[in-house]
């Protein structure tokens, strides 16, 4: 055992050691999951990139690498560690569900972290591989309003663009003019905004990931100076209440209504226990940012949010608790949301929340302007 791994399995069962100490007044209901995929093969290239030819066979372009299976699978076990007694050891889809963006390497990284949850046991081991098949589920990227959010939405991108010719950020974009030029010259790529630094940032990330050296230019800018202009971007995407609302907030919404139906004994299955989400480090940013907890980073492969409900045996108080774990070698820390106790009573967390929970993500999303042309969609 590596004495990164010692560290967070110390973490980890420390965390456990809590709620176990917590049982006797708090009783667990519901917990969601949500998680970046793994580690992955770069998705984009650039004109001057060394590998641009590559193939990266038999695994391809922007797919889950065997460290990326190894780290989701790893995250299954510590889920499984942390809830063992609270799940049980029998798998059941009224129990148990998940779902993943429509990406090979997030509907990968799902079912390696079901794998890491659901060892079979008893009847269910059904051959000698120790594995049983779980579902996956999810939407069409072009109708997805969860996880990715890729559906149009027009206000979204009129706030985004209004966002962006502000003093503020046009200030921001001068002061990092020399470097814009810099990027542009070395790596062939048309470098225009803090998207364009985000796109080449993550290729540069996920090649060095692969264990590929990068081209001798990049040693002046990478990783410390793309690394700060792309956690720029993601603050951006999700910069004030509108743009939060229609990105993070459809997700939170979600969540939400999932707790007060567990609450009111409406949530069907009625036995569903718990969530797990596969997004991309947009779908975790933006969920921060939702929860008002998000600080200036880049959400790293396998970096998991997990939000727990549960009632307080004594005083008969529901609430929830806010996890955060920036990467799979990060140990799972409790959050705790402005103006409220990291063990945060339900209806504080409904008010706190509030602003940025939207009623009508259709409606809220409509613009009457017959002008607006809407952007070709984005990633992932």
């Amino acid at each position: 055992m590596t004495a990164v791994t010692s560290v967070l399995f110390v973490s980890l069962i420390a965390v456990g050691v809590y709620s176990s100490s917590a049982l006797n007044s708090k009783e667990l209901l519901l917990v969601h999951v949500i998680s970046r995929h793994g580690a992955r093969t770069p998705v984009d290239t650039y004109p001057t990139d060394p590998y641009i030819n590559d193939t990266f066979y038999p695994v391809g372009w922007g797919q889950l690498t065997n460290e990326g299976k190894q780290d989701l699978f790893r995250l299954g076990q510590d889920l499984r560690k942390r809830y063992d007694e609270f799940l049980g050891d029998q798998y059941s889809t009224d129990l148990y569900y998940s779902q993943s963006t429509e990406v090979d390497r997030t509907l990968s990284s799902v079912q390696v972290i079901n794998a890491g949850i659901w060892e079979p046991k008893g009847d269910q081991k059904w051959s000698s591989l120790n594995w049983q098949p779980i579902p996956v589920h999810y939407e069409p990227l072009n109708k997805d309003t969860l996880l990715l959010v890729r559906k149009t939405c027009a206000q979204y991108e009129i706030e985004l663009r209004n966002v962006m010719m502000s003093l503020e950020v046009q200030e921001k974009l001068k002061l990092n003019k020399e470097i814009f030029e810099y990027l542009e010259i070395w790596s062939g790529n048309k470098i225009e905004d803090f998207d364009d630094v985000q796109d080449l940032y993550s290729t540069l990330y996920a090649e060095e990931s692969f264990n590929l050296t990068l081209p001798e230019w990049t040693i002046n800018v990478y990783p410390e100076k793309l690394y700060e202009m792309t956690t720029y971007s993601f603050h951006l995407r999700a910069y004030n209440t509108i743009l939060t609302k229609l990105k993070g907030g459809v997700l939170l919404k979600k969540i939400i209504k999932d707790f007060v139906m567990k609450k009111d004994g409406t949530l069907k299955p009625k036995g569903r226990k718990l969530f797990v989400y596969g997004g991309h480090d947009s779908t975790i940013a933006n969920l921060l940012s939702a929860l008002k907890i998000f600080k200036p980073h880049v959400p790293d492969y396998a970096a998991t949010i997990v939000l727990e409900f549960s009632r307080n045996r004594f005083t008969n108080e529901y609430g929830v608790e806010v996890y955060y774990r920036m990467s799979i070698d990060h140990p799972l820390e409790i959050k705790q949301l402005p103006n409220c106790d990291t063990f945060c009573p339900l209806d504080d967390f409904l008010r706190i929340t509030a602003d940025v929970v939207p009623e009508n993500w259709d409606l809220e999303c409509y613009t009457s302007d017959p002008n607006f042309v809407p952007s070709e969609p984005e990633g992932p």
